[in-house]
């Protein structure tokens, strides 16, 4: 009887080369930009990286013009699907010269063993219109091999976003002089964050006026305000403790923004913008620190933050 041999799953074609279904099974797709944040009108790249996961030899066929075979689904904030520019609109000759094969298509082999990778960059500008103040979600598609209609979906998906366009003929004057001795609020802000990424809780802690600082955060302001003098201090060292355990959504980096004074003698805001990581997605926040002037002269104690989602 032959049935049983004819029933099992063949691994390579005509050819000898591994079947598109074995190729598929074990290529894994990742997306990488290296930055959240970009400024309108410059290159965005993006890191298209193709790996064996398995343990035998693939054989992968990308058609020219690229195109074909690395294409994306990219969606706004709001989940609309963001449509690639045209040829007309990109202003672009995507056309290339390469080798071709019988049915005169562009072709080229690349064989990756066991473990290996290659990575394709490719500048997103160049295949949409993204528009200022505008957050986009991307996934991958890739395309092993184009006689195929198979596709390996991306792992993950990558978000960036737009900054506002600014005008070149914009100026703003300094609203807080410079400090002649001692720290500034920008200063003590970027020291109490850069405290936080290295993990360095006593020098994160003397940033802030713990008595004030506690307001901000509705798991203890209340208990706190409520408490007899005696427990107050029992309240302030449990805050203390949770604002240095170790935190699930972690700093990866942050940009000061601005700086203000406010009504209020010998006050100032500092404006953050962060990005942690929280369950393998990044989430960027806006912070906005209340400061005031320290006893010690030149110094300043962060007294309030307000926080949002970007």
């Amino acid at each position: 009887m032959l049935a049983g041999p004819l029933a099992a799953e063949r691994t390579t074609n005509a050819r000898g080369d591994e079947s598109i279904n074995t190729v598929k099974r074990y290529t894994s797709v990742d997306l990488h930009v290296e930055h959240y944040r970009f400024e309108p009108g410059k290159s965005i790249v993006l890191r298209f990286q193709i790996k064996n996961s398995g343990y035998q030899t693939i054989r992968i066929y990308p058609f020219e013009p690229a195109e074909k075979t690395y294409q994306f689904e990219v969606l706004d904030s709001r989940g609309y699907e963001l449509r690639p520019m045209s040829r007309e609109e990109s202003g672009k000759d995507l056309e290339r010269k390469a080798v071709v094969n019988l049915s005169g298509q562009h072709v080229r082999e690349i064989i990756l063993q066991p473990g290996e990778s290659f990575e394709k960059t490719i500048d997103l500008t160049h295949f949409y219109n993204f528009q200022p103040g505008q957050t986009y979600r991307i996934t991958g598609y890739f395309f092993p091999d184009a006689r195929h209609n198979v596709f390996l979906r991306s792992r993950d998906s990558v978000e960036l976003h737009i900054n506002d366009r600014k005008s070149k003929y914009l100026f703003e004057r300094p609203e807080l002089e410079t400090e002649e001795a001692g720290l500034s609020p920008e200063e003590t802000v970027y020291l109490f964050l850069s405290a936080e990424m290295r993990r360095n809780w006593k020098n994160y802690l003397k940033y802030l006026d713990l008595t004030r600082y506690i307001t901000s955060y509705d798991r203890f302001s209340g208990r706190y305000a409520s408490a007899a003098p005696p427990d107050r201090r029992r309240i302030l060292q449990e805050f203390a403790r949770y604002l240095t355990a170790d935190p699930t959504d972690r700093l990866r980096r942050f940009r000061i923004t601005g700086t203000r004074k406010t009504e209020v003698a010998d006050r100032a805001e500092v404006t953050v913008e962060a990005l942690r990581m929280s369950g393998g997605y990044r989430v960027a926040y806006e912070y906005t620190y209340t400061l005031e002037r320290s006893e010690r002269e030149g110094f300043w104690k962060i007294i309030h933050v307000v926080a949002r989602v970007l």
